[in-house]
């Protein structure tokens, strides 16, 4: 039941704070507002609201006002079987060490997903590249946490500033698509902190991120969605 209803706070959050304002910005008023809406419903209606009517959407309650939220994958374009426009790819916008050009990026990503109406992007990744042989390294900006830190951030930014959830994502050490939902990602917390976890950290510390996706792999022999060391002790505690 409180899993529940952490889930269905997150997406009121993003309700809210959408349709308070332009920018994404969850304010102690729009909080108070997801938990007030939040405590309205139903036991029915929360289970509903975290299955999701059809891929890619979360459930309206019309009941509440709560409208139907649209997510699209990312971070190169607006993938929702249409046509849309290709954006460079991450690591490319990092090869230009240029905050201005990775904002104007997330500006034009933002502004192709309201005129779509999603309201999530599932972007960017910023998984560090250990293997060169994974295949979604273009999608990420480099091996370098410094260097992927700064153009996510600014990325974000640029989304959010356009009234767009961004997500970062795969939390973490999602280094290879082969086995990607078996394979154990073996790392000590040292290594974890010094190389894995700073972009996630400026992402949500310094970009105000609207949200993280977990990856698919295990953590030092856990899956990351059921990690609460991953989860509860590093994301939401440090």
């Amino acid at each position: 039941m409180k899993i529940k209803k952490k889930v269905a706070l997150s997406g009121l959050l993003l309700c809210c704070a959408i349709t308070a304002k332009a920018q994404v910005c969850i304010t102690p008023q729009v909080e108070q507002r997801a938990r007030e809406l939040v405590s309205q419903m139903t036991l029915e209606e929360k289970i509903d609201y975290i299955s999701g009517p059809k891929s890619f959407y979360i459930r309206a309650v019309p009941r509440l006002g709560i409208p139907e939220i649209r997510m699209a994958d990312g971070p190169q374009g607006i993938r929702n079987n249409t046509q849309s426009t290709l954006y460079p790819c991450g690591i490319l916008s990092a090869s230009t060490w240029n905050r201005k050009l990775a904002r104007e990026l997330g500006h034009g990503l933002a502004r192709d997903a309201k005129a779509r109406g999603v309201s999530i992007l599932l972007g960017p990744g910023v998984n560090i590249y250990r293997s060169p042989l994974c295949g979604r390294n273009y999608e990420y900006f480099g091996e370098d946490p410094y260097l992927t830190g700064e153009t996510a951030k600014e990325y974000i930014l640029g989304v959010q500033e356009e009234g767009v959830m961004a997500t970062v994502k795969h939390f973490a050490a999602n280094n290879q698509e082969w086995s990607r939902h078996h394979a154990s990602s073996d790392v000590d917390e040292r290594t974890l902190q010094e190389i894995y976890f700073p972009a996630f950290r400026k992402a949500v510390q310094e970009a105000g991120v609207g949200a993280v996706m977990d990856s698919y792999n295990p953590l030092n022999g856990v899956h990351a969605t059921e990690n609460s060391w991953l989860n509860i002790d590093v994301l939401r505690k440090q």
